[in-house]
This record gives structure tokens, C-alpha cells and sequence, in this order.
């Protein structure tokens, strides 16, 4: 189980996996040059990593070998993640394209290409039979299917200054939690295409076109949180009221990026 492990990237070209219950480093992966690490997925046993140098990397993580390096993208990688059965991968780029990846082979694949005129910077994926839901740098989000590779839905200006993480509600197949450099986060209605949940705080700034936002691993998806660019803070929302429930004072020193709730 991975329950107790959470994999960072970094600028320094490394991607690390950390056992939460003692804060001890696990392990380190390296994608062997110096360009820096953007996006990081950690699931069923593989980690994997994109970054500025267009390439996509899977390593099993028992074995820490690298067992695949997805290349087809011309501009950097921004975000990657890994379908529910560890089968497929989907890539989001600066070359304005999504690009699905069939890694259960011992040689991988690229099996589907969506392109839109704006760079996703963000992804998520349901179940295989869902649509990949993408967020974009002109502020839309798409839901592209994965078989055909069309685009059925796109909700355009959703957040004001581009769209930075998406995210399935836990157990839904019609909501989904964005994030924008609006400082907004919103849960989104797929089948009515509106806003049905807004949450916002004057201290809470988003500055970065990777920062994360997330629902809470339970099955209602109750909360839901996020980081504050400037002050270090983490910011828990209670879904039903919308109200701020917790502020995590001084949760880093700088200004928070990435953030992944998971179970413990």
C-alpha cells in the first residue's frame, strides 16, 4: 500500500517519496539531467514525473527501476497523471497538447492526441470510462474522451488568469473542484456546465500557474484545501457552507504550490 507515502518534484531535477508517518525520505528518482521537475503522480507501485526537458518518466517504485520514458511532446511537460489501474498515463504540454500513453506493455505507446489552442496545466482522470477533465492557461476547462479523443464539453473563463489544478470530486462522476489565479477555487456541475460551490479568502492568493487544490480523501469529499503563494499557509473549506474551517498558520516558510490529500 502507498497510503503512507507522498511523492514530491523539484526544480533541482529529483523526484522524492516520503513516508508521512515519520517524515523519513524513502526514495529519490532522477530523470538524469538538470531541467526542473513539474508535475509528480504516485500510484499502485509506479511514480511518475514530467518536466521542462518534454519528457515523461515511470519507475517502479519497489524496484526503483526505470521502466519507461514517454517521448512525443516538443515543449515542456506541465502536468501528468496516472489512470485508476495503472494501464495508461495522460501528458499535458506547452505544445498545446494532451497525449494518453499505454504503458502496460513492456514497450509503451501513445495512443490518443487532444489538442486545443491553450496549454493545460492540469489533468485528472476518474474511472477509464470517464472523460480526462483538463484545465487550461486561458481559463477554461475541457473534458476530452479518451477513445475517440473528442472534445464533449468545454467550459470556457471559468477562472480569470488561467486554471491551475482540477479534480473528480471522491466518488462523483459529475463534480469537479478547480482552482485559478483568480484565488478562487469552485466546484463545478458537469451535467448543468455551472458553479454550483465557490470558496474564497482574502489571505488565500494563488501565484503560480502549478498551484494544487484538493478534496478531502473521505467519501463525501466534506473539505476541501489549498495553499496560500505568499504566506506558507494551508486553507481547509468546509464544502457544505463554504466556509473557511481551518487555516494551517505557517505551514512553510514560503509560499505553497503543490498539495495532495490523501489517506492515512
Amino acid at each position: 500500500t502507498n497510503l503512507n507515502l507522498v511523492a514530491t518534484s523539484s526544480s533541482d531535477a529529483t523526484v522524492r517519496v516520503w513516508d508521512t508517518s515519520n517524515g523519513q525520505l524513502q526514495a529519490t528518482f532522477s530523470g538524469g539531467g538538470s531541467l526542473p521537475m513539474t508535475g509528480v503522480d504516485m500510484s499502485g507501485g509506479l511514480v511518475t514525473c514530467c518536466g521542462a526537458d518534454k519528457t515523461c518518466r515511470v519507475w517502479q517504485y519497489k524496484t526503483k527501476r526505470l521502466i519507461h520514458q514517454l517521448a512525443g511532446h516538443s515543449q515542456k511537460i506541465t502536468c501528468v497523471k496516472l489512470f485508476p489501474g495503472e494501464k495508461n498515463i495522460v501528458t499535458g504540454s506547452a505544445d498545446r497538447s494532451i497525449r494518453i500513453w499505454d504503458i502496460s506493455r513492456h514497450i509503451y505507446t501513445q495512443t490518443t492526441t487532444f489538442r486545443h489552442s491553450s496549454t493545460a496545466n492540469c489533468s485528472d482522470v476518474f474511472v477509464e470510462t470517464q472523460p480526462v477533465v483538463t484545465g487550461h492557461l486561458d481559463g477554461g476547462v475541457r473534458f476530452w474522451d479518451v477513445r475517440s479523443g473528442d472534445r464533449v464539453l468545454d467550459i470556457p473563463t471559468l477562472h480569470e488568469g488561467g486554471v491551475t489544478s482540477v479534480q473528480w470530486k471522491p466518488g462523483s462522476s459529475h463534480q469537479v473542484l478547480t482552482c485559478g489565479r483568480d484565488s478562487f477555487m469552485k466546484i463545478i456541475d458537469v451535467r448543468t456546465q455551472s458553479v454550483v460551490k465557490t470558496f474564497r479568502n482574502s489571505a488565500l492568493r494563488i501565484l503560480s500557474n502549478n498551484a494544487r487544490c484538493s478534496f478531502s480523501p473521505d467519501a463525501a469529499g466534506k473539505y476541501v484545501a489549498c495553499g496560500g503563494g505568499d504566506n506558507g499557509d494551508v486553507f481547509v473549506f468546509d464544502v457544505a457552507t463554504a466556509d473557511l474551517k481551518k487555516r494551517l498558520s505557517s505551514a512553510h516558510q514560503s509560499g505553497v504550490v503543490g498539495l495532495a490529500w490523501g489517506k492515512g
